[in-house]
């Protein structure tokens, strides 16, 4: 069986093969779809065959960042969803002027402003220098 190389080397100093491709794509559409049935890292990890939580965590935000598997955009809209529901509950109880709730809100808006894509790095604008005058008064 042929197979391609990659550049780089592999732990044994070998150098890596791209047969694995197919299988890294799967396991990163695995981990997309089982995060939007609401698994847990450390069974998106167990069930795709990472070796950790951290691992799974990674895939499934790198694929989110990227878009780069086509259910990233149904994960978005249903966190989106989730948000929403979790934020319907405390409206009444923040509009109210329950201070905990109104403080709920505010993270769930800011969660959903991050995953929109909404907040970002601001630009730094410069304001252009403006002379200074000095008006010294006359000495008498």
């Amino acid at each position: 069986m042929s197979t391609s190389t990659v550049a780089g080397s592999g732990v044994d100093g070998t150098r890596r093969t791209a047969r694995n491709r197919p299988l890294a794509a799967w396991r990163k559409a695995r981990a997309v779809e089982l995060a939007i049935e609401g698994r847990t890292y450390d069974q998106i990890a167990a069930e795709v065959g990472y070796a950790n939580r951290g691992t799974a965590y990674k895939v499934v935000h790198q694929a989110l960042s990227a878009r780069s598997v086509a259910a990233v955009d149904e994960l978005r809209c249903l966190e989106v969803d989730r948000l929403d529901a979790l934020q319907a509950s405390l409206w009444p109880a923040a509009m109210a002027g329950d201070v905990s709730a109104v403080q709920a809100v505010l993270k769930i808006v800011t969660q959903r402003c991050r995953l929109l894509g909404l907040v970002g790095p601001r630009p730094v604008t410069q304001e252009p220098e403006q002379p200074w005058s000095v008006v010294v008064p006359p000495q008498r």
